[in-house]
């Protein structure tokens, strides 16, 4: 089987259209119209129904594409893979990272690693939330990242405790539980406090404890960002939040460390392809990072 017909295969179906397929992969419409009619005849089967100048796949097209797309998608992995090899120390690393994660220790360690070799790697670095973080290494599209354990995370991931941070309450200064020390959370019944929205990991961690102790909670938000700009406009307001570098920037709230909650609230780790030969920079930084871990997200006391 054609490899480059698989290619125009798999490019047909997600355009629709023979004009913009054919255009995308800079061939004549007659290549491209040779292409499918040798893989229906390869498959014995049509893969392809036409609705004026739409094409759309019949259910033996949407059947061998999603085996095409895995084999395409498998043998740009291997590609890199090699190419990986072939650079060992000089390669690449693709590494995803949690926005609250990116604070001064991080960085340094990044640049340590950097300062630590003869040879300095090149370090792609996607920010993102920990859902699309695993997609993407789940893919292929990065080689390491750090994220959150998520219990619908895709398979095949390997994951390496690796960081932690607190659960904290947000009160404005002019609020007067602002002079407190600490808080229970059997004092907060009857307030409204914003905190994290419904499916993302933290809403499941927190969510419990607000069953546990009767809380009312606004899960609408997706950071602390917002929880603390939604806490600073308003006096009466509570804000549910692991703690960040991110929050001092906000000088109208305070945060509070919550009693019934262990400090290492909110689990982050090393996440990598389980069954992937990782590169020799992949290797470097992953051994590099678990030697230098960076210190705790934890309120300053």
């Amino acid at each position: 089987m054609n490899l480059s017909h698989l290619h125009y295969f798999t490019t047909l179906a997600e355009e629709g259209h023979f004009s913009n397929a054919a255009k995308s992969l800079f061939i004549a419409r007659s290549t491209l119209s040779l292409a499918i009619t040798q893989l229906e005849r390869e498959l014995g089967a049509p893969l392809f129904t036409k609705n004026g100048s739409a094409f759309t796949l019949t259910e033996y097209g949407q059947e061998f594409y999603r085996y095409a797309s895995l084999a395409l998608q498998d043998i740009e992995t291997g590609k890199r893979s090699v190419a990986a090899m072939m650079d060992g120390d000089n390669g690449t690393l693709r590494l995803g990272v949690p926005f609250t994660m990116q604070n001064p220790d991080w960085s340094h360690m990044i640049r340590d690693f950097h300062e630590q070799g003869e040879i300095s790697p090149n370090i792609e670095i996607t920010q993102g939330f920990s859902e699309e973080l695993l997609h993407e290494l789940s893919v292929g599209n990065l080689d390491l990242t750090f994220a959150a354990k998520l219990p619908d995370a895709p398979a095949g991931l390997t994951f390496e405790p690796y960081w932690s941070h607190e659960l904290v309450l947000v009160v404005n200064r002019e609020n007067p539980m602002a002079s407190q020390e600490s808080v229970s959370l059997d004092e907060l019944g009857g307030f409204k406090i914003f905190s994290y929205r419904k499916g993302s990991p933290l809403y499941d961690a927190i969510q419990p404890l607000a069953e546990e102790h009767q809380l009312e909670l606004i899960s609408c938000y997706r950071d602390e960002i917002t929880i603390c700009s939604l806490v600073a406009s308003d006096k009466l307001a509570l804000g549910l939040a692991t703690y960040s570098f991110l929050i001092p920037a906000f000088t109208d709230v305070v945060c509070l460390p919550i009693k019934e909650v262990p400090r290492d609230f909110h689990q982050e780790y090393l996440v990598y392809r389980s069954d992937d030969s990782l590169s020799g920079v992949t290797l470097r930084f992953l051994e590099y990072a678990k030697k230098h871990p960076i210190p705790k997200g934890y309120l300053p006391h």
